[in-house]
């Protein structure tokens, strides 16, 4: 927060540290300036709007779908992006997925739909009935605008995978399709992608790759004039709910009214918190590096990359007393692990912004003038990218988020200091606290390059069947225990489901990451395990409300907070004879019960 209001930052003789202030304080100022917002309102979006409105063929619609307006504040049925290509991470590729904004999120909730799926609904259909009210739609055509695209949304969702479908370990080689514009031209002969892809430079890219091939077809059957008001609901829905974020602060507030309700969270967040955390997700190698400058040293790098290479160490002795595994598949993991880049604290090259600029609220600026530059200034990175080769040396990451993660396209493990805190690292830790917070998170991500997905990619972070047909098979199998555990949890006293297949591969981590570190504690004399298995407990534990914890029961990868504690911890023999648990207590385990995969 204080990078954020230092201005004397601006007047450094280092011209990279006044571009990054400039940056970073000119959208935070802009942000908060709502004088300036208020005064503008949804003045700017209405002729935008009332074009949308006035649509009443298809080849209207398609002229719109293809503006510079709603490319850049409105909403197109596919999603297509700068990726990485499965056959060689060295290279981008361009990406199209399946169609975005849907209300649910899942397309399992069109068919049925949970408590989760109807907050989502309900936030939804808020925010745009109140926007639509804000560009004169009465309520009951904001209904109809609804129960139209509500009807898109269903239709073309039964082409897409659900949620549970995504997280399947086939589903990683199911979404390699490789295709060429004149197939996307074939197949999409009614919907403009191809049309779209060449105005915005994605159909330069000699690698393409269709995520969901069935998905493609059916929206193309839906892009007709039958289907036109339906078409023009759904685009109107999601620009005008996407709208919110940038005009007023009546339109803000009743979005994060919507939110907190949706969320059941009772207390917002200051606006300068909100603004900081924005500016950080925009500009984030700027405010890193004013960050690394003020408040990190070359000392703390040291430290946390010497326990990312003891941990590597560790997991080279754990592959290779894999019993279940063949030799030959043990050489390649070895291989793989070798081969690791440890991307620890912070890097030493950096991606080139010198094409972004803001005009800050004194030079008149305004902050729907700074998103729009910002927005045509990424389009232009990304189509200089195109064709190219990837630098492995940037680590295209926001090392301030709080996070830490391996990346399988590149085989990195990346250990933030977005991720320090009280809980997770302190330079004056004990060993153990070190080993049982930060250290086991830096052998979870380890484990990522060998659970069901990272499995996949070799150590290069190019998909590939590196391992033999009767050790994968024995892995799944090992795999599969823990999802059967998983699937027999009642995480809620309503009896929400829960998925094993959700989240076999965090829950496989982060047993992994806690045998690793345990691994390495039999080497220190007198190693207290109560305070490992007490900082590991500190690290996973969260303040939740029912809604948001249900959501992520319901979408996210990780077992919930409380699981990841317990079901890990009584896996090991360390915790029974620590605590001296016995047969009936609830921690306990039984050895013949245990589902450790690694």
């Amino acid at each position: 927060m204080e990078l954020l209001s230092d201005k004397e930052l601006l007047n450094s003789e280092d011209p990279q540290v006044v571009h990054d202030a400039s940056l970073i304080q000119g959208v935070y100022e802009l942000f908060l300036d709502w004088d300036k917002r208020n005064e503008l309102g949804v003045t700017p979006f209405e002729p935008m709007v009332a074009k949308l409105l006035s649509i009443g063929t298809l080849e209207e619609l398609t002229e719109y779908l293809l503006s510079e307006d709603n490319y850049y504040w409105g909403a197109f049925p596919a999603f297509v992006y700068l990726g990485k290509d499965a056959a060689d991470s060295s290279l981008y590729n361009v990406e199209i997925s399946s169609t975005p904004l849907l209300t649910y999120g899942d397309a399992a909730e069109y068919e049925e739909e949970t408590q989760n799926g109807r907050r989502s609904r309900e936030y939804v259909d808020a925010l745009f009935t109140y926007m639509a009210g804000r560009f004169g739609i009465g309520e009951k055509e904001a209904e109809k605008y609804l129960k139209d695209a509500f009807s898109f949304e269903k239709q073309i969702a039964s082409a897409e995978k659900t949620v549970l479908e995504q997280h399947d370990p086939a589903a990683l080689k199911e979404s390699i399709n490789p295709v060429t514009m004149e197939d996307i031209r074939e197949v999409s002969s009614n919907f403009p992608l191809a049309e779209y892809m060449e105005r915005y430079g994605y159909a330069e890219s000699k690698l393409i790759n269709l995520n969901e091939p069935k998905w493609l077809p059916a929206l193309n059957n839906l892009y007709t004039e039958e289907h036109l008001e339906e078409l023009k609901a759904y685009i109107l829905k999601g620009t005008l709910t996407g709208l919110s974020a940038y005009t007023d602060e009546e339109a803000y507030r009743k979005q994060d009214e919507l939110a907190n309700k949706a969320s059941g969270i009772e207390e917002s967040a200051p606006d300068e918190e909100v603004a900081y955390n924005l500016v950080k997700s925009i500009f984030p190698d700027s405010f890193s590096r004013l960050y690394i400058d003020l408040y990190l040293s070359p000392e703390i790098k040291e430290e946390i990359t010497k326990l990312c290479e003891d941990a590597v160490d560790t997991y080279r002795e754990m592959l290779s007393e894999t019993e279940w595994l063949s030799e030959e598949t043990r050489k390649k993991a070895i291989n793989k692990l070798d081969h690791l880049t440890i991307h620890a604290v912070y890097p030493e090259k950096w991606e080139d912004d010198s094409m972004y600029e803001i005009t800050g609220k004194a030079d008149g600026g305004t902050y729907l003038k700074a998103i729009e530059d910002i927005s045509r200034s990424s389009v232009e990175q990304m189509r200089l990218k195109i064709n190219g080769t990837v630098d492995k040396e940037i680590w295209e990451i926001n090392i301030l988020d709080t996070n830490a993660y391996y990346n399988p396209t590149n085989n990195s493990v990346n250990i933030i200091p977005g991720f320090f805190c009280d809980v997770t690292y302190r330079s004056d830790m004990s060993t153990e606290e070190k080993y049982g917070a930060l250290g086991s998170v830096i052998g979870h991500e380890i484990s990522h390059a060998f659970d069901t997905n990272g499995a996949q990619y070799d150590e290069n972070g190019n998909v590939s069947d590196w391992w033999t047909k009767e050790d994968y098979d024995a892995f799944m199998e090992r795999a599969g225990k823990l999802v059967d555990y998983y699937d027999q949890v009642v995480a809620f006293d309503d009896g929400t489901p829960y998925s094993g297949q959700m989240v076999q591969t965090e829950a496989i981590a982060d047993m992994a990451g806690l045998k690793c570190m345990l691994k390495m504690a039999e080497k220190i004399e007198g190693f207290d395990y109560d305070k490992f298995f007490q900082a590991n407990a500190r690290l996973w534990s969260r303040v939740d409300t029912m809604e948001t914890a249900e959501a992520i029961a319901m979408s996210d990868s990780h077992p919930l907070h409380y699981l990841r504690a317990n079901v890990t911890a009584q896996q090991f023999e360390e915790l029974i004879e620590t605590y001296d648990l016995q047969p009936g207590d609830g921690m306990y385990l039984a050895p013949e019960d245990r589902i450790a995969v690694w």
